[in-house]
């Protein structure tokens, strides 16, 4: 399980930092207003909730394409919310998305490089199609399974990256994938120190608990020399995963899509 509560301290820890620093994210964040801005109907841009908002690397590259009557912006590190002041039509929903409770009626939810830290992604994904009308969005990029993989060969330690293709058997009948797309970019650092110092200036390094030794960071910088080191310096990989995916007419609940399961609503 996520330790939700270190989770908020890194990434509030990295608000200063962070939009400097997230080099990655932010280009994510653009790729992904792009996909929403080419994939969701005018129809569905009028009641907007973004996952996971952080500094706002997403909700600002949204906002030339997308003026919503009310956009929820949804983040586990309430002090965000102070720098969406400016946006008019922002409600704050603060809180672990896992746990909120989120709108009806929704025309689209999106989220960028947040789903990674969630326990339950299949059940997000229900909690999402219940809160989305017919024929919403729900628009996301998350992370594949060679996400920072230099890190994790080294260290052992990584979180576990669903596959392009498990993320559609997840979404289920209930969603219909109208576009999908994955990438790697790579990031090179002077040194294996500016690679563990760059985690920990986007909070990425938000589960990890360990104290380094002389010993073992010696080891680690070694190692990353040894093998992740070219010409550009020392490679750190992204992989990101880009979803779109419509709500298909009829579907409320995980209910709906399992033969045999009973729903909880009474009909006539």
């Amino acid at each position: 399980m996520t330790d939700k509560e270190l989770l908020r301290k890194r990434f509030a820890g990295a608000t200063g930092s962070y939009d400097s620093e997230a080099v990655a994210q932010k280009a994510i964040a653009g790729n992904l207003a792009l996909m929403a801005a080419v994939t969701v109907p005018a129809a569905f841009r009028d009641r907007i909730m973004e996952i996971g908002c952080g500094t706002g690397l997403l909700t600002r590259a949204m906002t030339a394409d997308f003026v919503p009557d009310v956009l929820y912006l949804n983040d586990i590190c309430p002090e965000f919310g102070r720098l969406f002041e400016d946006i008019g039509y922002v409600e704050l929903i603060p809180g672990d998305a896992e746990q909120v409770p989120f709108p009806d009626g929704l025309g689209m939810i999106v989220s960028s490089s947040a789903l990674q830290w969630f326990d339950d992604l299949e059940g997000f994904f229900g909690k999402c199609r219940t809160s989305l009308r017919d024929g919403g969005y729900l628009v996301f990029s998350t992370f594949g399974p060679g996400n920072l993989r230099e890190v994790t060969a080294l260290t052992g330690k990584g979180l576990r990256y669903p596959s392009l293709a498990r993320l559609k058997e997840m979404l289920g009948p209930g969603f219909e994938v109208m576009s999908a797309a994955e990438a790697e970019m790579s990031l090179y650092f002077r040194s294996p120190l500016e690679v563990l110092r760059h985690l920990k200036r986007t909070g990425v390094n938000g589960l990890e608990r360990r104290s380094w030794t002389r010993g073992d960071l010696d080891l680690f910088c070694r190692s990353y020399e040894e093998r992740f080191r070219s010409d550009a310096g020392c490679r750190l990989t992204y992989h990101p995963v880009y979803v779109a995916a419509r709500k298909l007419p009829g579907i409320h609940s995980l209910s709906d899509t399992v033969p045999g399961r009973e729903s909880n609503t009474l009909s006539d």
